[in-house]
C-alpha cells in the first residue's frame, strides 16, 4: 500500500518542482506497475513490473492517440456530431480489443488480480487527457516517468532486506493455517488457508528456496503438513479450494507457452470470458453513445471489469453490486474533494492516498476500492481542471448503470451453460496429462507432465467452484467421476515425485 503510493507521488511532486504541475499526475499511470509486483519475490519482481510498466506505456499512448480526435471531434461542434460518434466508437472498440486481450492473457497465465482492470483503466484516463491539451508524447513521457517510479519503488528493499516477500508471504500462510486449525468448522478459514499456502510456496519457487534447507521452507512445509492433516478428506462431498491441498509440496507454475497453449483451446474458460467482453463491452459503449451520455467509456469500463476476472455467473453478480454501491460512495468522496481548494502538490497527496487505498484494497474487496477508484480515476483524468460536480455525478452514475446491467445481461444469457463445457474440458485435460505421463519413459519428460497436471487439477478445481456455484444439482451429477479423477492424479503425482523435501 504504502509502495503504491510512494510510487505515483515521486514523479508527481518532481514534476511539480519543475514546473510541470498541470500534468505531473499523469505519472499516476504508469506508477500502476507497482501493483503487480506484490507479494513477488525480488528474484523475479523487477521483471515483472518492467513487463507491466511497457505495457502501461504502450497502452496510455494507445490511449491518448485514439482520445485526441475523438475530443478534437466533439468540441469541433453540431457540425462534426458524426465524425465525433465515429472516432467515439473506435476509443469503444480500441477499449474492447484491449480488456479482451488483456483478460485472455492473465486468466491463461493465471495471475489473479488485479487482472486486466488497470491496463483497461489507463487507456480510459488516457484517452480523456487529450482534451485538458495534454499532447501523446507528455502523456508517454509522464507514465514513463511513473513505471521509472514503479520499478524502483518496486525493488527499494532489495538492498536491505532481500527476503521480505519471502517472509511475509510465509508469516501470512502461517497465520492463516493457525487460524484455520482454531476454528476447523469454518470452510472459509481452510479456503483462505489453502490459498495462502499455494501463494507462499509459489513466492519461495520465485525465489529459489524451495529443496534447500532454509528456515522459511521448513516453517513453511511444517504449516503445509498441519492443514493437509486437517483438511484430508473433510471436503470428499463437494468443490473446494482445498481439493488441491495434499502433503506434497506444490510444484513451480508451467511454462508461460503451456498455460497459454491451455487457454488457447476454444473450450476453455479463457475464450468464454473473451466472448462475454466482445459482446459486452461495445454494447454498453455504444448504449451509452446513443443515449448521448458524456463518456461512454465509463460504460465499457463498467461492463469489463465485472466480466474480465471469470465466467462465474454468482461471483460476477456480486462484482457488478460491489461496482455500483462502491461508485456511488466513490462519487462522494468526490464531493468532499471538490469543496477542498488543493493546491498541486496536496492534489498529488490525495492522489497517492487514493493510490495507496486502491491497492490495498482491489483483491480484498472490490466495492471498497471502488470507493477509492472512482475519484481516482476522475481527479487524474481531468489533472485537477474545474469539475461540474452535478455532471459528472450524473454521467457516472448513469454509464455504471448501464454497464452493470449490460454486464449483467451478458453475464446470465451469452453462453449461459459454458460452466459444463469448461468443467468437462478442464476434466478430459486432466485425464489426458494422466495418460501422458502412464507413457513417458523419459524422467526429464515425465517431471515436465507433472508440473502440467498440477495446473491442470488446479484448473479442474475451479471449474468445479464454478459450476457449483451456478448448477449445484449438475454439478453433484458429475462430482463423483471428478473427484476420482483428482484424487488419480494426485496418486499419480506422489507416485513419480514422492516426498517434495
Amino acid at each position: 500500500m504504502v509502495r503504491a503510493g510512494v510510487a505515483a507521488a515521486l514523479p508527481a511532486l518532481a514534476g511539480i518542482a519543475l514546473g510541470h504541475s498541470a500534468v505531473a499526475a499523469t505519472a499516476t499511470l504508469g506508477a500502476f506497475a507497482v501493483v503487480y509486483g506484490e507479494g513477488r519475490a525480488y528474484r523475479v519482481r523487477w521483471r515483472v513490473v518492467s513487463i507491466a510498466a511497457a505495457a502501461l506505456v504502450f497502452l496510455a499512448g494507445v490511449g491518448a492517440a485514439v482520445g485526441a480526435p475523438v475530443h478534437a471531434a466533439a468540441a469541433a461542434g453540431n457540425s462534426a456530431l458524426g465524425n465525433s460518434a465515429l472516432w467515439a466508437t473506435v476509443l469503444i472498440l480500441t477499449m474492447t480489443v484491449v480488456v479482451a486481450v488483456c483478460a485472455f492473457v492473465v486468466d491463461g497465465l493465471r495471475l489473479g488480480a488485479p487482472g486486466a482492470f488497470l491496463p483497461l483503466l489507463t487507456v480510459e484516463i488516457a484517452s480523456s487527457l487529450p482534451a485538458l491539451g495534454v499532447s501523446t508524447t507528455e502523456v508517454l513521457a509522464w507514465t514513463a516517468s511513473g513505471a521509472a517510479s514503479a520499478l524502483l519503488v518496486s525493488m527499494s528493499g532489495f538492498l536491505v532486506r532481500r527476503r521480505t516477500p519471502e517472509r511475509a508471504a510465509v508469516a501470512a500462510a502461517v497465520a492463516a493455517v493457525g487460524a484455520a486449525l482454531s476454528d476447523s468448522s469454518s470452510p472459509t478459514s481452510r479456503r483462505d488457508a489453502v490459498r495462502a499456502l499455494h501463494a507462499a510456496w509459489q513466492c519461495l519457487h520465485d525465489a529459489a528456496l524451495v529443496g534447500r534447507d532454509h528456515a522459511l521452507t521448513r516453517a513453511l512445509h511444517a504449516a503445509h503438513l498441519r492443514c493437509a492433516s486437517m483438511v484430508d478428506g473433510r471436503d470428499a462431498d463437494h468443490a473446494s479450494d482445498t481439493d488441491d491441498l495434499r502433503p506434497q509440496v506444490p510444484l513451480p507454475r508451467p511454462s508461460i507457452r503451456y498455460r497459454l497453449g491451455r487457454a488457447a483451446h476454444p473450450r476453455g474458460r479463457s475464450w468464454t470470458i473473451v466472448a462475454r467482453l466482445l459482446v459486452a463491452c461495445p454494447a454498453a459503449g455504444l448504449l451509452a453513445l446513443s443515449l448521448d451520455v458524456g463518456r461512454p467509456d465509463w460504460a465499457v469500463i463498467t461492463a469489463a471489469m465485472i466480466l474480465h476476472q471469470g465466467p462465474d455467473r454468482v461471483l460476477g453478480t456480486y462484482r457488478g453490486l460491489h461496482r455500483f454501491f462502491g461508485t456511488v460512495l466513490g462519487l462522494g468522496l468526490l464531493a468532499v474533494l471538490a469543496t477542498l481548494d488543493l493546491t498541486a502538490a496536496a492534489l498529488v497527496l490525495v492522489v497517492a492516498l487514493l493510490m495507496a487505498g486502491t491497492e490495498a484494497f482491489l483483491v480484498r474487496n472490490y466495492g471498497v476500492a471502488m470507493v477509492f477508484i472512482t475519484p481516482l480515476a476522475l481527479v487524474v483524468g481531468s489533472l485537477g481542471t474545474h469539475m461540474d460536480l452535478g455532471v459528472v455525478t450524473r454521467d457516472r452514475l448513469l454509464e455504471t448503470l448501464l454497464g452493470v446491467a449490460m454486464a449483467l445481461v451478458v453475464l446470465w444469457t451469452v453462453l449461459p451453460r459454458s460452466y459444463r463445457r469448461i468443467l468437462r474440458d478442464a476434466d478430459e485435460q486432466v485425464a489426458h496429462t494422466i495418460g501422458r505421463i502412464a507413457d513417458t519413459r523419459d524422467p526429464v519428460a515425465v517431471a515436465e507432465l507433472c508440473h502440467d497436471l498440477e495446473f491442470d487439477l488446479h484448473a479442474s478445481t475451479t471449474a468445479a467452484i464454478t459450476s457449483a456455484h451456478t448448477d449445484p444439482a449438475w454439478t453433484r451429477t458429475l462430482w463423483p467421476e471428478h473427484h476420482h479423477l483428482h484424487e488419480l492424479g494426485y496418486r499419480t503425482l506422489a507416485r513419480h515425485l514422492g516426498p517434495s523435501m
